[in-house]
């Protein structure tokens, strides 16, 4: 065995046990020592495996191009160099890559199922119903292809499919989020034939299965969201005073907040649509992914600013973003926690809380599969989150009142025009008429669980669609005062 091979051996299994520093460094020493050795594409791509997993976003594409430069008809390269340029906000060069990706390689399922979820997002529903349908003739048993499918063709999933996918759920072992992917699909076949209680059943079923299938990760989060954060989100203590940083002087980002289903994603359609240019980040999850990221630690938790800006700074330049637009959006709702943290990085911040009525807002979050949410999964931590959500959101709308807009998802589907120029005053953008045409918008990517809904003209409030569900809640009212 060369050298080389013998490196990325090595390399390959220190990533299999996600020792990605140890692999890094044996790959670039050997890098550093052979100067005059051809690198071969397995190398550059074992590199390139690193930096992924490092969430080295820019070293990632590098060794990807290497890559394409020795081989520029490899299928797999360029759909995971279609991933990164996604991640970047390139949608043509993404789509472009996906595409020749998939006319190497018909039958990549990979590639069409990236393809499929590509449309999907951007609204393009024919182009994606095609790839769906490719995705199941070449993994007929996949639950969640047909599950993805169904969200965008209402009447794709008949009695027939009904009977097949319950077949496979019985007769078949599933992984347990393909079980829950099936449970979500049976909930809705029961919605529609009007069987509320056994909806529920399968439901809680969904629910249970989505849990248990990140059931580590899922149980640590959920502990840092019901007793970490909640505890500490006033008590965040700095190791210093932010330093002047030219970068973020000028900006004024504002970030979304709330709870899921509560109307973030079209205030994010309508704020993205404004004339100047104006960059979405969409859920990035920057600022959380920053303080939670070791939750043995962070209880009386201790931020050096300074570092948490560098941290912020190689996040933007791994997403190939600049600090030349003055502005940017977050929706990271979660970052109600962070308001605190938020303003002393970024002090001319403006904070958007997304509300709607509350019982049809924990309704529409269980009904969802949200499965990264460790706390959607039942409805008692549901109503746990959201009471936090409260206390935390009514604490900083006291202390920083003219931070914080409020907007309700109903008074906007009433009021489009009024709220939503309220909402640009309150940004300080200017307004036009283009601003209520975002759903005609081809780069309006969305890839959260309003991205079918988005597609049309705002719809009056429908106050009647949650009914159905009230009885989910009649033993936590004597619990939570704010429940209706």
């Amino acid at each position: 065995m060369s050298a080389q091979l013998e490196v990325i051996k090595q390399a390959s299994t220190l990533i299999d046990q996600k020792k990605y520093l140890q692999a890094k460094k044996i790959l670039l020493d050997f890098l550093n020592k052979s100067k005059n050795v051809k690198v071969d594409i397995k190398f550059f791509y074992t590199l390139y495996l690193v930096s992924n997993g490092l969430k080295e976003i820019q070293n990632a594409k590098k060794y990807l191009e290497k890559c394409l430069k020795i081989n520029d008809q490899n299928h797999v390269i360029l759909n995971n160099l279609g991933n990164i340029y996604l991640k970047e906000g390139n949608l043509f060069k993404a789509e472009n890559l996906y595409l020749k990706s998939f006319n190497l390689k018909k039958n990549y399922l990979l590639v069409i199922v990236n393809l499929a979820i590509f449309y999907q997002n951007l609204g393009k529903l024919n182009e994606s119903k095609k790839f769906y349908l490719k995705a199941i003739e070449l993994s007929p048993k996949r639950i969640s292809i047909y599950f993805n499918l169904s969200r965008i063709d209402k009447n794709f999933i008949d009695d027939e499919k009904v009977k097949y996918l319950s077949n496979l759920m019985t007769d078949e072992k599933q992984e347990l989020s393909e079980m829950s992917y099936g449970y979500f699909i049976l909930a809705e076949d029961q919605r529609k034939k009007k069987n509320y209680d056994k909806e529920i059943e399968y439901l809680i079923k969904a629910n249970e299965f989505a849990f248990e299938s990140m059931f580590e990760t899922n149980s640590k989060m959920l502990n840092y969201w019901k007793h970490v954060i909640p505890k500490n989100y006033k008590n965040f203590k700095f190791t210093s005073e932010i330093q002047t940083n030219k970068d973020f002087e000028n900006l004024k980002p504002i970030f979304i907040l709330g709870l899921p289903r509560s109307g973030s994603t079209v205030t994010e359609a309508i704020l993205s649509s404004a004339n100047k240019n104006i960059i979405s980040l969409g859920e990035s999850s920057i600022i959380n992914g920053i303080i939670a990221k070791d939750f043995s630690t962070t209880e009386n938790l201790l931020l050096d600013l300074n570092l948490m800006t560098e941290k912020v700074i190689e996040i933007f330049k791994d997403k190939n973003l600049n600090f030349k637009n003055k502005s940017f959006i977050d929706k990271s709702l979660e970052n109600f926690f962070y308001i605190d943290v938020i303003l002393k990085i970024f002090p001319k911040a403006k904070f958007v809380n997304t509300t709607r009525n509350i019982d049809d807002n924990i309704f529409a979050i269980f009904k969802q599969s949200l499965s990264k949410l460790s706390w959607t999964h039942s409805i008692k931590d549901i109503l746990e989150y959201t009471d936090s959500y409260f206390s935390v959101i009514n604490y900083f709308l006291k202390k920083y009142p003219g931070k914080i807009f409020n907007i309700k998802l109903e008074e906007l589907t009433l009021s489009p025009e009024k709220v939503s120029k309220d909402l640009y005053s309150f940004c300080g953008l200017d307004w036009s008429d283009k601003v209520l045409d975002f759903h005609n918008r081809e780069d309006l990517l969305i890839s959260t669980a309003s991205n079918i809904q988005i597609r049309d003209n705002i719809k009056k409030y429908n106050n009647d669609k949650y009914k159905p569900y009230k009885n989910l809640l009649k033993n936590f009212s004597k619990k939570y005062k704010w429940l209706s």
